[in-house]
């Protein structure tokens, strides 16, 4: 059967300097490309294990370890058809004309290919420090000024995804043909790699290109295996919004925090789920503090187990460590998350803004030292580690309407001489057409001082006014029996 002829970009494309274009992938002749590299890259990061460099010697042992240099840049999917290349990136951004390109059209005519699709990183070569790599990259792709900012974009190359319309699902085959198509390539190569046996090799070069040069990281890869991605943990500040309760045995225990950190408007934006790290003691005395700062929120966050989080006035401020910050979903989108404001007595939420999924978050430590302000927990912390889109824009600027109180009933009840109160609330939030909040939401607390658990809440969602009000009667015909008195 013929292999079905791979077409290179028509239609509208950009120049930007000399022959270096840019478009979109529907822009292509076939534009199922954008889906092809978002299916590789979901496949990519679907199996990949993060670890920490002290974590390496937890890798199985086995021959053929393929110890791969990290590149810090943008991902992309190369493609080319037996006479020209381009590439494109999950998020749709078509790119043709780079001097890199050019290189590796040259080595692969050379070797008589006749297709092929290649994953690789763009990345700008040079002196440029691992601080600012992805923002080096991310500026010369975007708008490079001169023909020498195109000479500094390289091009590494990790992977063969298809060779003449064929898989190619084997490591040692798809190193081989990268050394012999691109070992002696400058602006065009084979990512930097190395075939190890035990662990102390991959912990050599782990310790020579991420430790000595700065380099983002290593991937380990192996047939059976699978992949493995090993970078040095890294440490913020954020502030605590937020927590929930464990169950069990550790009732009374802090099961894991949400934190935030600051806009330059002052506004904090959703961060992290941090439930790692703690000592028991840890636990015990977080939850202990935490539960007297508990404030009201029109926002309901909820944990990894679908437990919404008691929100807190801001702070106390934690220090965190983790693997990683990955600004984009395996689509090519931005991940956002939802900003809110504190006004001194409760939250609102404002609308979800581009930020990062945090990988292996880690407790470290209470700062004291610190506290929930636009100085200590800025975002300029994560925005020096990835690049995020819009990190400097107001986030006020997009304020939903606020929400509706429809009804609310009181009662209390007086035992063993102690008041216990019990509230009901349904309000609409009328930002249900934003599509990140429902429409309605009923609301009850629970306070009893005499229980070890003072302060119970019970949270319910509805799309209609209808199905709220009846989940509200349901709700009062369990809260308000037995000696329960109503308050005016």
């Amino acid at each position: 059967m013929p292999k079905k002829k791979i077409e290179a970009p028509v239609g509208r494309l950009t120049c930007k300097k000399g022959d270096y274009c840019v478009g979109k992938a529907h822009d292509l002749a076939d534009p199922h490309w954008q889906n092809k590299a978002r299916e590789y890259r979901r496949k990519l990061s679907g199996g990949m294990r993060p670890l920490a460099a002290h974590d390496i010697q937890e890798i199985p042992k086995a021959k053929g370890l393929h110890v791969v240099r990290k590149y810090d840049g943008e991902f992309t999917y190369v493609v080319f058809d037996g006479q020209s290349i381009f590439s494109v990136n999950p998020g749709g951004t078509v790119r043709v004309g780079l001097p890199c390109f050019a290189e590796a059209e040259k080595a692969l005519k050379k070797a008589k290919v006749r297709s092929c699709t290649l994953a690789a990183e763009l990345y700008a070569g040079g002196d440029i420090g691992e601080r600012n790599a992805v923002q080096a990259i991310v500026g010369l792709l975007r708008n490079p000024r001169t023909e020498s900012d195109l000479q500094r974009v390289s091009l590494a190359v990790f992977d063969i995804a298809e060779l003449n319309g064929e898989s190619v699902d084997s490591a040692d085959a798809v190193f081989k043909k990268l050394k012999t198509w691109f070992g002696k390539g400058k602006l065009a190569h084979a990512a930097e790699h190395v075939v190890a046996d035990k662990a102390e090799t991959i912990e050599d070069k782990f310790t020579e290109w991420v430790i000595a040069e700065g380099a983002e990281g290593v991937v380990v890869r192996h047939d059976r295996l699978g992949y493995y991605k090993i970078k040095l943990r890294h440490n913020l500040d954020a502030a605590v919004i937020g927590f929930s309760e464990g169950t069990d045995n550790r009732k009374g225990m802090v099961h894991d925090l949400l934190v935030a950190v600051m806009r330059t408007d002052g506004t904090y934006h959703e961060l992290a789920r941090v439930g790692g790290g703690f000592r028991e003691e840890d636990r015990k005395e977080i939850f202990k503090d935490l539960r007297k700062r508990v404030v009201p929120s029109e926002y309901v966050a909820v944990n990894n187990d679908y437990v919404a989080y008691e929100m807190i006035g801001p702070g106390p401020v934690i220090e965190m460590s983790f693997l990683d910050l990955i600004p984009e979903s395996s689509k090519g989108d931005p991940v956002k998350r939802m900003v809110l404001d504190f006004d001194g007595k409760q939250y609102a939420a404002l609308s979800r803004m581009p930020l990062v999924s945090v990988i292996s978050p880690q407790f470290v430590r209470i700062r004291e030292d610190k506290e929930a302000n636009v100085e200590d927990v800025n975002i300029r912390q994560v925005t020096d580690l990835v690049r995020v889109p819009d990190a400097d824009e107001p986030a006020r600027a997009g304020e939903l309407k606020k929400s509706k109180l429809l009804d609310r009933q009181v009662y209390k009840k007086t035992m063993r001489g102690a008041d216990m109160v019990r509230k009901l609330l349904l309000w609409r939030t009328n930002k249900e057409e934003t599509g990140d909040f429902p429409g309605f939401v009923v609301y009850g607390t629970d306070f009893s001082p005499n229980r070890q658990t003072p302060l119970e809440r019970d949270i319910k969602i509805a799309s209609s006014e209808k199905a709220a009000r009846e989940l509200f009667t349901d709700m009062a015909k369990k809260y308000f029996v037995g000696g329960w008195e109503k308050v005016a």
